[in-house]
């Protein structure tokens, strides 16, 4: 029976990581998946010609995204070199996403290296970043966003609807989209008031979370296997989304049934 919501759903490319890009798509394809998010560490560890993929894409009917470099990589380091490298991985990302005409590029921001950085020199480092990421983005026609980090994260700052605004609100309406990553906040409550409290939703990262009576939080867990209402995030999200929702649930690769059962399973609460 379809759902009451009809929206495009994606996967990211991580659960097909010991394969390559152009054998991974069409397997999403195959498993229902409109869209695939290529992490930039795939293709780069892959090193298969952008025109492979393009063209693997085009063969499976399928859209994608792009998610920035994240490994080894922060561009509020306190390190000036791994600032730049950091940056300049990003701009790679972006190249990427207009070579193959990506509908989002999902922005990782920085975070502290330690608890005794200063947090004005952080935000510093985050808006120069910004700045320069923005505007390449934008000459490059693709569309970014900036995703919200892990509640539980000490080192993060960008964990919620008041750090979003901020680095958002610095560029004017459309430059900038918020990229929702339900783990990350970790309750349906927090995801509920972040859906409230942010305009422009682009993206959504859709994987389920829980904390266990010891207190610690667990996230990126395969839907249906943590404590997140989704029906009732859909219910807040979906009536004025216009995005993609991308499954990034933790699935070790050469598991193609649970990749599978996701999809379907999603379907169930649409």
């Amino acid at each position: 029976m379809p759902g009451k919501h009809s929206v495009p759903i994606g996967t990211t490319s991580m659960v097909f990581w010991y394969t390559t890009l152009a054998e991974g798509i069409p397997l999403a394809a195959e498993m229902g998946y409109d869209v695939i998010e290529i992490w930039a560490e795939h293709l780069w560890k892959t090193q298969e010609p952008v025109s492979r993929i393009a063209a693997a894409l085009a063969r499976a009917g399928m859209g994608c995204t792009i998610h920035c470099p994240i490994m080894d990589v922060n561009m509020t380091s306190p390190n000036r070199g791994i600032r730049e490298e950091s940056v300049r991985q990003v701009r790679q990302s972006v190249e990427m996403a207009h070579d193959l005409g990506a509908r989002m590029l999902v922005l990782h921001p920085g975070r502290l290296f330690s608890l005794k950085d200063s947090l004005e020199e952080y935000w510093q480092f985050q808006m120069a970043a910004f700045e320069r990421l923005v505007p390449y983005a934008q000459r490059h026609n693709v569309p970014v966003a900036v995703e919200n980090m892990e509640v539980n994260a000490r080192v993060e700052v960008v964990k919620g609807a008041p750090e979003i605004r901020r680095i958002t609100g610095h560029f004017a309406p459309g430059q900038l989209g918020v990229m929702l990553d339900t783990a990350h906040l970790g309750s349906t409550q927090r995801i509920l008031d972040f859906i409230r409290d942010v305009d422009g939703i682009a993206h959504v990262h859709l994987s389920d979370a829980l904390v266990t009576p010891a207190g610690e939080m667990r996230i990126h867990l395969p839907l249906g296997e943590g404590q997140l209402d989704f029906r009732a995030v859909f219910d807040a999200l979906l009536p004025n989304y216009q995005g993609i929702l991308s499954m990034e649930a933790f699935i070790p690769p050469g598991n193609p049934d649970k990749i599978r059962a996701q999809r379907e399973w999603l379907e169930t609460v649409l």
